[in-house]
């Protein structure tokens, strides 16, 4: 219909509208109400932090303890401790805060948040202040380790050693298979180890507690089902993949100081002494001796050499 005949028929236009149906309308008090309080979009929480942080040191968020993340002691996660040992390698300075999955920019720990005042960043790094997940802690300390080179008297090789990722490896599935097992599936340690250190301090309600606790072991067994191919977890397979593992650590290190012969430490004796620290310190992780399956050969002196490469750690970087 042209639009001048349009506006000459007013009434057969009007007849022509459809009535609106009163289920479809917003009522009258609900529209006055949105239109006193409209919908706002807010921008984005700013990083959450349980403590103010001081922007100017780095800042490592790692599982631990409030006061041993204030005093530097090792975390109880070995991914955790694995990166806060590396940086402890480096010389870079830095601090550690007790965090959580939760409120990691990245869904997991650790992460970093490089002091504000950081001058290294450039075209092919993180923004200065932005979080750098485990995953760039290499990377970021070999570009800022050069401005401590002159403090730091244990500066690790430029290059990794050949073979390298391959006994990573044996860290990131064999082993951390076995303590995926040791922490979440062995019911003793479960409550003597997870429940305080994991479930306790993140919620203080039973309901709360009770569904996190599910949700751990949920995913610990989904892993280790996906990890074997198998529907059931075999236990004495993984033990026994561990302990090969360990052998095979031991036997790489041999009589050297530090892994590959190195002259000063790095990310393999971070890796490795991540776990021995933590399966060896039963008075932090509080582990049952009857389900103290893992790492045996820590304890009964066949891999010896392992026991005295985190012993040089633990007094060098920890206790110095």
């Amino acid at each position: 219909m042209p639009r001048d005949e349009e506006t000459k028929s007013p009434n057969i236009q009007s007849q022509l509208k459809p009535t609106p149906s009163p289920w479809l309308t917003t009522p009258k008090p609900i529209k006055r109400l949105f239109d006193n309080f409209p919908l706002v979009t807010y921008p984005a929480n700013e990083l959450p932090t349980r403590n103010p942080v001081d922007r100017s040191r780095n800042t490592l968020y790692i599982f631990a303890r409030d006061e041993d993340a204030r005093n530097g002691s090792p975390s109880f996660n070995p991914s955790c401790l694995k990166w806060q040992t590396y940086l402890l390698f480096t010389g870079i300075p830095f601090t550690t805060q007790p965090s959580s999955n939760h409120a990691s920019p990245t869904g997991s720990l650790p992460f970093l948040l490089p002091a504000s005042s950081s001058s290294n960043a450039d075209a092919s790094t993180p923004s200065a202040g932005a979080p750098i997940p485990s995953s760039k802690l290499q990377e970021w300390a070999a570009k800022t380790s050069g401005d401590h080179t002159d403090k730091n008297k244990n500066q690790q090789p430029p290059n990794p050693p050949r073979h390298q990722a391959a006994y990573l490896s044996l860290l990131d599935n064999r082993i951390r298979n076995a303590w995926l097992h040791t922490l979440y599936l062995s019911p003793r340690n479960f409550s003597a180890v997870a429940r305080p250190l994991y479930i306790a301090p993140a919620t203080a309600a039973p309901p709360a507690r009770f569904s996190l606790a599910r949700t751990l072991r949920a995913a610990a067994l989904e892993e280790l089902v996906r990890s074997g191919g198998a529907p059931v977890v075999d236990a004495d397979a993984l033990y026994r993949a561990s302990d090969a593992a360990f052998a095979a650590l031991s036997q790489l290190l041999g009589a050297d100081e530090w892994f590959f012969g190195a002259e000063a430490p790095g990310l393999m004796d971070a890796g490795v002494f991540a776990y021995t620290h933590l399966l060896l310190d039963g008075g932090v992780m509080g582990w049952k001796e009857e389900d103290e399956r893992m790492g045996r050969g820590l304890r009964d002196g066949r891999w010896r050499n392992l026991v005295e490469h985190r012993g040089r750690i633990w007094q060098r970087f920890y206790r110095s």
